[in-house]
């Protein structure tokens, strides 16, 4: 095989696509990474960069165990009795393979931590559990040399902390303890920075972390590259055409493509097609418009679940920018309220949980508010609220309101004042007796982990009532699509009739969920993109070097 010749498409760059390449590369293939933008990583750079592995190797080498069959009750509660056989397959395929898609990673060289704190995002479903979730420790980027430069969000300067401090640097100016926690983080980002390094975390950490392993196998990546059309031979997919700088290029791949390019969260004519929604709220990055799904669709391909998304509750900051709710939803001193001045959910469960509750309750066509007071903004800190200048910008593009009274409050936001006052009277009360008689916010592991331990008698209730009084435009946000082209346990992309489309794979938010329409626990979506990545690549190999598949 000449130096330009390769036998494995992956298109892609985040986790979905690095590990299948990784895997191929393992099994003796020879994988080429082509990714559309002019960075490569993907929606992975910009995550929180877990993954959700239930019985993973951490967990045994720290002295605690999960039982596969709790693991594997859960997930088929998830997944509904109504499951289909392939569905069921997929669930399971996951289950097996995720730990081995981890192992793998480690042997080659990915240091995982865990942080044992995590509970999965359904406390009253049988077999959850704390603690499965994995992500990749941190890593000074200068590692990668001059690939580093292009890395997405390369340029950000952030200290490089884990997921288990989302939460404790929200709550910084609470305790003396979370004060000097923080301090020694900034301190330490600064003499890390000092020493030339360049300190990555989370989802930047995960996608540098897999890129260093691509790079020590040699495995290569196009950027600007985009796939344009799948190249079909005797009913099997062989080749890529893609485009760079207007011009078009057959690339082919003998043993098979990997569609590892996200969904088609960006895509308004899919979205409206597919999901009848007109207006979307999508955190995903601009080049998630469903190249993939359309190249591998006209060619025959099935799709599911596409009427679905990852859901994420998102403050809305411009027309064009949004801001993750994540803590300051299950904070102590907050509530959503709907269009007329109402709460309808309870507010710390899961993003994916609340994001679909607002989306049914009428969020995407009418405002809804998240509702504070001025004690609330000053005790915890939270990415755009905090800062004072994008206040302002949220108060000039009309998406954030301020009052001295709940009243004032109501008539800046359109809301009936005497609703909105009984809405948070009647919630203080909740607050003080420690008991939301509504929703039952902060009973379960869930909704307390993100709220405040040291706020009593209930760390996720606390009374909206000192001003200025604050309420910021929420949306039912996404952070991608979890439905795209239908695939079986094996990864493979399945036609109109269910059969294998010979050598397509697909993984990531461009296939269907493994989890349908659920979101088990932290992690959920990049660990079953890498798994599948890993199913695939695997699944290639063997067909190409005529092993049993």
């Amino acid at each position: 095989m000449g130096e330009d010749a390769f036998d494995f498409i992956v298109i892609g760059s985040g986790a979905a696509g690095l590990v299948g390449a990784i895997t191929a590369s393992r099994q003796g293939l020879r994988p080429l990474v082509i990714e559309k933008a002019g960075r490569w990583g993907g929606t992975t750079a910009t995550s929180g960069g877990v993954l959700w592995v239930p019985g993973n190797d951490v967990m045994a080498q720290q002295g605690e165990s999960d039982s596969a069959e709790n693991a594997r009750t859960y997930v088929r509660a998830l997944i509904g009795e109504d499951a289909s056989e392939r569905q069921v397959a997929k669930a399971e395929a996951f289950l097996e393979s995720a730990p081995q898609m981890a192992r793998m990673l480690a042997e080659e060289g990915m240091r995982w931590i865990r942080s044992p704190d995590h509970p999965d995002y359904y406390p009253g479903v049988p077999g959850h559990g704390v603690g499965r979730t994995l992500e990749s420790a941190s890593l000074n980027g200068r590692r990668l040399g001059s690939r580093f430069e292009t890395m997405r969000l390369a340029e950000l300067d952030l200290p490089a902390i884990h997921s288990g401090q989302f939460g404790t640097l929200t709550r910084t100016w609470t305790s003396p303890g979370l004060f000097l926690e923080g301090a020694r983080t900034a301190i330490e980002h600064k003499v890390r920075t000092l020493l030339g390094q360049k300190p990555l975390g989370n989802g930047r950490a995960l996608a540098a972390s897999l890129m260093q392993i691509a790079m020590q196998r040699g495995i290569p990546v196009r950027l600007s590259t985009r796939l344009v059309d799948l190249v079909v031979e005797n009913g099997s997919v062989v080749g890529v055409i893609v485009e760079r700088d207007g011009k078009r290029e057959r690339i082919d791949a003998p043993a098979g493509v990997l569609l590892a390019a996200g969904g088609f969260a960006r895509n308004a004519s899919l979205r409206k097609t597919l999901q009848g929604r007109d207006e979307t709220w999508s955190n995903a990055i601009p080049e998630d418009e469903g190249d993939a799904f359309l190249a591998a669709t006209q060619i025959g391909a099935a799709s599911e679940l596409t009427d679905d998304c990852w859901w994420m509750p998102s403050i809305q900051v411009s027309e064009e920018q949004n801001g993750l709710a994540l803590g300051l939803r299950a904070l102590p001193g907050s509530i959503i309220v709907n269009a007329q001045g109402r709460r309808y959910l309870n507010e710390a469960r899961s993003y994916m949980t609340t994001g679909k509750a607002m989306y049914e309750n009428g969020a995407a066509r009418e405002r809804h508010w998240l509702t504070m007071d001025g004690r609330f903004l000053k005790r915890y800190i939270f990415a755009e609220l905090s800062q004072k200048a994008i206040r302002e910008t949220m108060m000039a593009n009309g998406f954030l309101k301020r009052a001295d009274t709940i009243a004032d409050l109501a008539g800046e936001c359109g809301l009936d004042p005497q609703v909105l006052e009984e809405t948070v009277a009647r919630f203080n009360g909740f607050a003080r007796t420690g008991r939301d008689l509504d929703f039952h916010r902060g009973e379960t592991d869930y909704d307390r982990y993100w709220a405040d331990p040291n706020h009593k008698p209930n760390a996720s209730l606390g009374e909206i009532r000192k001003p200025p009084f604050w309420a910021a435009v929420i949306r039912p946000g996404d952070l991608g699509t979890n439905g795209g082209l239908m695939t079986d346990a094996s990864g493979r992309v399945l036609d109109q009739n269910q059969q294998p489309v010979a050598g397509l794979y697909a993984a990531g938010n461009g296939s269907g969920s493994p989890f349908r329409n659920a979101y088990p626990g932290a992690g959920a979506t990049i660990a079953a993109a890498a798994t599948f990545g890993f199913l695939s690549a695997q699944f290639a190999a063997n067909r190409q070097n005529n092993r049993p598949v």
